[in-house]
């Protein structure tokens, strides 16, 4: 008996086995006929762009240290995706991401074998981040998704740089290029970056079914590529509309991340129109009390300086009410400092006089003015002229000369309800002063005041 079962536990654990096998087997056939179906109709062109404008903040001396210890070791290093779109659409590229296809355990020892600083941030996905001169670059090893579930996905290691390219979003970001400035790009992205046209990968169907967060992502690049808002391809939003439904999936946070880059891009009241047209809004809590006033907005667009402005700022005029903003604010689960700012601008957006955001400051309790500053400040930004916030900013804030024991005392009242009513009545007088009266005289007058409620 003891045998039998020995055997029987042998045959399930051969059995789990081959069924393991045979599952990373399917999935290594679907992945070569899903990327078969995007390369099969990839062209590499290559081109050298070691002579555009700002090929000095690609080939870094950072970069090229990696590049080096990595080539004199048999390996690739290329810079991938956001960097090489900027440099092509010539503006600096801010973070520069690296690929490789050396496996994550050979960065490593390439690291260690160059005393080079490194963190492993991502191995399961391939990431490390090497750290040379206090910058952190990650590099990741190149990649292909074996399994995929709308947001996330499963990854297996290649050596094949056009197929971690074809698992990339857009045509744009799916270009690399090396230390010696040969641009590498399998899916023309350089022809649609220079035709502004924002596509993706293959079938637009199957990239976003891979992550659906990629929707957002189209508007976004939409918005930083496209020269107006009537350049849309129809196949691409076809494909997004399919597909909508799959937005549910996405969390509140990076909804707002995207939204908020969405928000002060070129084209915002354009891409807005089309999204909701698609009926994207209520997938993204955008709907009923939350939805957005898009003309305001767009009005507000062209005259806020957009390069300094938090995104929130722009979006508070997008709505009538503070607590249909801070319903939006839960819904994306925005920072407090953020619904602060909405809330602010919402209340004061109509008012100019200097006058009345002294008042303002002067009732803002002490621990709290640095959120007024920081307000007052966007506000300021979103109509384009600083004056405001610069003005007050050097404003030496006077003191309300009365205090409530003060007005116990020379009002001869009880504690209670009345000290604060006259406290009040004294302070709004202070400010009608301009600043001017002093304790003495705003005492008498409320004990003038107060007499005439005696009689």
């Amino acid at each position: 008996a003891s045998c039998k079962q020995w055997y029987q536990r042998r045959v399930r654990g051969i059995e789990h086995i081959l069924l393991n096998h045979a599952r990373s087997v399917a999935r290594s056939v679907a992945n070569f006929y899903t990327f078969g179906r995007i390369t099969q109709h990839a062209t590499l062109m290559t081109t050298n762009v070691s002579n555009r404008k700002h090929w000095k903040h690609i080939a870094t001396p950072a970069t090229l240290q990696i590049h080096e210890e990595f080539r004199s070791r048999g390996y690739e290093v290329r810079v991938v995706g956001g960097a090489v779109r900027d440099m092509l659409h010539d503006k600096i590229p801010k973070d520069i991401d690296l690929c490789t296809n050396a496996t994550p355990a050979q960065i490593v020892e390439v690291c260690q074998a160059a005393d080079i600083k490194h963190i492993l941030t991502g191995m399961q996905h391939g990431t490390i981040t090497l750290m040379l001169e206090k910058v952190g670059y990650e590099l990741t090893t190149l990649r292909v998704d074996t399994d995929t579930d709308g947001r996330h996905a499963t990854v297996e290691f290649t050596t094949d740089f056009q197929l971690d390219a074809a698992r990339r979003d857009l045509t744009i970001n799916a270009m690399s290029v090396d230390m010696e400035g040969c641009l590498y790009d399998y899916f023309d992205g350089a022809a649609h970056l220079e035709s502004k046209r924002v596509l993706f990968v293959g079938d637009p169907v199957e990239r976003i079914k891979e992550d659906y967060l990629r929707i957002l992502r189209y508007f976004r690049f939409y918005g930083r590529i496209a020269e107006d808002g009537c350049s849309w391809d129809d196949l691409t939003l076809a494909a997004i509309s399919q597909n909508k439904d799959g937005l549910r999936q996405i969390s509140r946070e990076r909804i707002w991340l995207e939204m908020s880059k969405i928000i002060v891009g070129n084209q915002a009241s354009d891409i807005l129109k089309k999204m909701k047209s698609l009926e994207l809004f209520p997938l993204i809590n955008l709907e009923n009390d939350c939805d957005i006033d898009i003309e305001r907005l767009h009005t507000q667009h062209k005259i806020a300086c957009l390069s300094d402005l938090r995104p929130v700022s722009l979006l508070s005029y997008g709505f009538q009410t503070a607590d249909n903003f801070s319903k939006l604010r839960k819904a994306w689960k925005m920072s407090s400092d953020e619904e602060y700012i909405g809330r602010f601008i919402i209340k004061h957006r109509e008012e100019q006089d200097l006058k009345y955001f002294q008042d303002l400051l002067v009732d803002t309790p002490k621990h709290c003015r640095h959120k007024y500053h920081m307000a007052l400040s966007e506000l300021s930004l979103s109509r384009g002229d600083d004056t405001l916030s610069s003005t007050l900013s050097k404003w030496d804030v006077p003191e309300c000369p009365i205090r409530g024991d003060q007005v116990i005392k020379h009002l001869s009242l009880p504690k209670g309800p009345l000290v604060q009513k006259y406290f009040t009545m004294g302070k709004t007088k202070w400010k009608d002063s301009h600043f001017t009266m002093q304790s003495s005289e705003l005492l008498d007058y409320l004990l003038q005041e107060y007499n005439k409620t005696r009689k």
